[in-house]
């Protein structure tokens, strides 16, 4: 199981943030713009680099790679992150917040990126950074593990202000949900582990559904941003990896 701390104290960090955000609305814009202006000074494609590291299809990558070390737990690290998609999903819809290029007015927000079509609360990049932080914790329970996967995970949420496309509520709720569905499925599911045989026929899926995004990621490569490169490196990573697992000799580890 997660140990009991590791997996406490950000959620009574982010309960408080999420409700004080929630109460002032002002401030929630101040913060917004404040750091919109102040992260400016960086350059962009370091933000929409930092943003690829909560995208779902790359974070679900990043996942394989790591679950090829524990086979056999492969399974129920991305089956985690089912019902957090789908909570994002839904909220999203529900909730239909505008983003704050849509609300502030014109000049306000420089967009460093194509924004996203749906609803800004919450934001799926922290939802999926902070369930990548517990995969992390989960796997490797040391200290260090959990300071830097942090770090990683707030950077993420910052790149999403620097974007242009999401308010510090949509981060902070986000982080939350993510984090708590993520660390609750491990501590009720994390006991459950796939035979040698269950690890071949789960990787065979797994080969189509990487080989079906990284050959999405080919047709995308003309007219977009640099970090498609490292969407595509790390698909082909995981392809790669998800191949070694489905042959019929492959060892468990």
């Amino acid at each position: 199981m997660l140990q009991r701390f590791s997996t406490v104290w950000p959620l009574l960090l982010l309960v408080p943030l999420t409700v004080l955000l929630f109460l002032a609305p002002q401030l929630n814009i101040t913060l917004f713009l404040a750091g919109h202006h102040a992260l400016a000074v960086l350059p962009a494609p370091l933000w929409r680099i930092a943003s690829v590291f909560g995208d779902w299809p790359s974070v679900l990558m990043i996942v394989i790679l790591l679950g090829l070390r524990f086979p056999d737990r492969l399974a129920t690290l991305l089956f985690a992150a089912l019902p957090i998609m789908l909570l994002a999903g839904g909220m999203k819809a529900g909730f239909a917040e505008p983003r704050p290029f849509l609300v502030l007015p014109p000049g306000s927000v420089t967009l460093l990126d194509v924004p996203p079509g749906n609803g800004s609360f919450p934001s799926g990049h922290a939802m999926a950074s902070s369930y990548l932080v517990v995969v992390l914790l989960w796997l490797w329970p040391e200290r260090p593990v959990l300071r830097w996967s942090i770090v990683g995970a707030l950077l993420v949420m910052l790149s999403r202000i620097a974007i242009g496309v999401h308010w510090p509520i949509d981060l902070v709720a986000g982080a939350l949900v993510g984090w708590g569905v993520a660390t609750l499925w491990c501590d009720r599911l994390g006991w459950l582990r796939l035979s040698r045989l269950g690890v071949q026929r789960f990787a065979v899926l797994l080969v189509v559904l990487a080989a079906g995004y990284t050959a999405s990621l080919v047709l995308q490569l003309h007219g977009h941003h640099e970090e498609v490169w490292l969407r595509l490196a790390l698909a082909v990573a995981a392809l790669v990896g998800v191949m070694r697992l489905a042959r019929p000799a492959q060892q468990m580890a």
